[in-house]
Order: C-alpha cells, then sequence, then structure tokens
C-alpha cells in the first residue's frame, strides 16, 4: 500500500512540475491578443470602386529595410496589448490611439536609419495650451534592425 501511495505522489509532483514549466513558459514567448484589423461587410465593399492603376500615386514609398527598421522602432515605441496611464483621461484616451502619432523616417545610410515617433495633439481634440513633456522618440536603428540609441 505504501508503495502505491508514494508513486501517487510522484505522479501528482510531475503534474504539478509540468504546469509550472508550461505556464511560466508563456511569458517567454510574449503571449499577448493579436487583434485583426477591422474588414468591411462583402456589400459595403462592392459599392467602393477601385482606383484606375494608370493614375495612383504614392504617397510614401518604404524600402524592405527600412519598413524592417519602422517595425522594430514600432514595436519598442508602441508595443502590442500595452495601453497608456495617468491621471488625466482625455490624455490617456489620445495616447491610446495610434492616429495620433506623426512618424518620419530618415534613412541616413544603407545601414543606418532614423524613425522618429511625435503626437500631434490636434487630432485628440484637447487644449492647445497642454503641455506633455515626453510625447515621442526618436530611434536610431541599424540595417540588422537593432535599435542602437533611443532619444
Amino acid at each position: 500500500m505504501t508503495e502505491l501511495r508514494r508513486m501517487r505522489r510522484l505522479a501528482a509532483a510531475l503534474v504539478g512540475i509540468a504546469f509550472c514549466g508550461l505556464v511560466q513558459g508563456c511569458s517567454y514567448f510574449g503571449y499577448y491578443k493579436y487583434e485583426r484589423p477591422e474588414r468591411i461587410p462583402k456589400e459595403v465593399g462592392e459599392r467602393i470602386r477601385d482606383p484606375d492603376p494608370k493614375t495612383f500615386v504614392a504617397t510614401t514609398t518604404l524600402d524592405g529595410p527600412t519598413l524592417a527598421a519602422l517595425q522594430v522602432a514600432l514595436a519598442d515605441f508602441m508595443p502590442p496589448g500595452v495601453k497608456s496611464s495617468g491621471d488625466y483621461e482625455p490624455l490617456v484616451r489620445c495616447f491610446n490611439r495610434r492616429d495620433v502619432m506623426d512618424v518620419r523616417i530618415n534613412k541616413v545610410s544603407d545601414d543606418l536609419y532614423l524613425v522618429s515617433f511625435a503626437a500631434n495633439l490636434d487630432r485628440c481634440g484637447l487644449h492647445p495650451d497642454i503641455v506633455v513633456m515626453d510625447a515621442g522618440a526618436t530611434y536610431l536603428i541599424d540595417g540588422q534592425g537593432r535599435i542602437l540609441d533611443i532619444r
């Protein structure tokens, strides 16, 4: 009887260790809920006309390495699933919107990029006298997608 009891304890301990290992393991993968972009209903999409490809003019063009530098800076500046917090609720709501940020990308060389984020508080309808000391950042990123400096 003691042999059976000991085997049960060992099995329970192994199950507990395996469970703890799995629970902690999720934190190493950066688990967060991915929210897919909203899509319009098919009926609405059929009413929208596609632009003529001959008249299409690109307003912004990014090559592959520049896009990679932007993704690195954006993932650090506005990580997925992270929300702003603070005492002044209108400003918190404003900073939780991505359309408030203006982004400038400067390709210094093939191996060096400057990505700058600046908040445009006029888009939130906030009073123009509001002063925010830290409403943006400038990232220096190399060609391998590594952050060299944040200002």
